[in-house]
């Protein structure tokens, strides 16, 4: 038996973020698990849907002990590099043909992304704060674990363009593929 979207009229998620930086490397160039997305989404007919979604991510890097000279001296320390990177988006879903269990989609989403670029040093600390457009597109499925059931689970595939950039920090534009798994609540 065949099912739709439409059989629903809203869904909320909440998912565990995982981001893997493609820009910036030499200032966080490390894959991290560090985040988590909550979103809602409207479903306007069997093909269709629009929504909203908000998430947070941490990503950082570890510099081993290092000596920088400077005019007149030096320092030796380790330096942890932090980026705190929060995203509010709306978005539009496109959903392919579903069976029983699995619903999946494509989506645009657009919105605004906050960056807070983070150094510690010993114990010392410099930061740069951000705010930018950013863009992303996605290819995920919600899965039901039953066939009439409200309660599923939802995996997804995205790609996170920010204009997010820090000149003191001398970093560019945010990049990197992110993957979502997360649990999805599915209202008639």
């Amino acid at each position: 038996m065949l099912t739709n979207a439409q059989e629903y009229s809203t869904a909320f998620h909440l998912g565990w973020n995982t981001m893997v930086p493609f820009s910036d490397k030499d200032f966080t160039g490390s894959t991290s698990s560090a985040g988590i997305r909550l979103g809602y989404s409207k479903f306007v007919n069997e093909k269709f849907g629009f929504g909203f979604e908000a998430g947070y991510s941490t990503l950082d890097d570890y510099v081993p002990p290092t000596t920088y000279e400077y005019p007149g001296g030096a320092i030796t320390t380790d330096i942890y590099n932090y980026l705190y990177y929060f995203t509010l988006m709306a978005n539009g879903q496109y959903y392919f043909a579903q069976g029983e269990h699995f619903i999946p989609y494509t989506s645009l989403g657009m919105g605004v992304a906050f960056s807070e670029y983070k150094i510690f040093y010993n114990v010392y600390q410099e930061n740069d704060n951000n705010t930018g457009f950013v863009i992303r597109p996605e290819i995920g499925t919600l899965f039901k674990i039953k066939e009439y059931s409200s309660f599923g689970l939802k995996a997804a595939l995205g790609f996170d363009y920010a204009t997010n950039k820090s000149d003191y920090f001398e970093t560019k534009n945010l990049a990197a593929l992110n993957f979502q798994i997360g649990i999805v609540f599915l209202n008639r």
